[in-house]
C-alpha cells in the first residue's frame, strides 16, 4: 500500500495548508501542534504549493481507487485469495481513512468553502480531500464486503408463491405492451 506511506507525507502539508487558509477551531482541534505552530508563525504557503499538494492528493485518490478495483476483479476471480488479501492491508487502509478523515475535520466550514471561486487552487484543494475521503471510505467497505462472513438463513419464501407472482405479473405486463 504506497499510499499509506504518502499520506503520512502529505498529513503536515495538509494541516499546513488548512490553517494557512484560515485557522480553524475544528483544525485545532485534529492536529493542535502543527496547526498552532502554523499560526504562530504566521505562516502563508503560495499557490504553487497548494497546487503540488492538491495533485499529490488526487494521485493518493487515484491509487486508493485502482487499489479498490484492482481488489474488486482478484475477488471476481479467485475470492478466497481476495480475503487473505483483504485481510492482510484492512489495518493500513483503516489508517489511511483516519488521516483522511482527519483532513476532512480540519476543512473550514462549509459558507467558506463555498466562498472560494470554483476555479481557485482553495477550492481544487478542498476537493482533492474529498476525494481522498470518498476513495478510502469506498476502498474500506469493499475490504468490509470481502471479509465479511455472514451465516446462510432460511428466507421462508415461498416458491411456489413467487412463481405464481411473476406469472400473474409477466400476463399483466404482457397487456400494456
Amino acid at each position: 500500500m504506497e499510499f499509506t506511506v504518502k499520506i503520512h507525507h502529505l498529513q503536515a502539508a495538509v494541516a499546513l495548508v488548512i490553517a494557512s487558509l484560515q485557522p480553524q477551531p475544528k483544525a485545532v482541534a485534529c492536529q493542535p501542534t502543527i496547526v498552532e505552530r502554523v499560526y504562530e508563525m504566521g505562516t502563508r504557503v503560495n499557490k504553487r504549493d497548494i497546487k503540488e499538494l492538491t495533485e499529490a492528493l488526487n494521485q493518493v485518490a487515484e491509487e486508493l481507487r485502482s487499489g479498490r478495483a484492482e481488489l474488486a476483479r482478484y475477488a471476481d476471480s479467485d475470492f478466497n485469495a481476495a480475503i487473505n488479501v483483504a485481510e492482510d492491508i484492512k489495518s493500513q487502509a483503516i489508517h489511511v481513512a483516519g488521516i483522511a478523515e482527519s483532513f476532512v475535520l480540519m476543512l473550514p466550514e462549509k459558507d467558506v468553502i463555498l466562498s472560494y471561486d470554483k476555479d481557485s487552487v482553495e477550492f481544487a484543494f478542498v476537493k482533492a480531500i474529498k476525494m481522498v475521503s470518498f476513495a478510502t471510505k469506498h476502498y474500506l467497505n469493499l475490504i468490509d464486503q470481502v471479509t465479511r462472513t455472514t451465516d446462510v438463513r432460511e428466507s421462508g419464501v415461498d416458491f411456489a408463491a413467487m412463481r405464481q407472482l411473476l406469472i400473474t405479473g409477466n400476463k399483466a405486463a404482457a397487456k400494456w405492451h
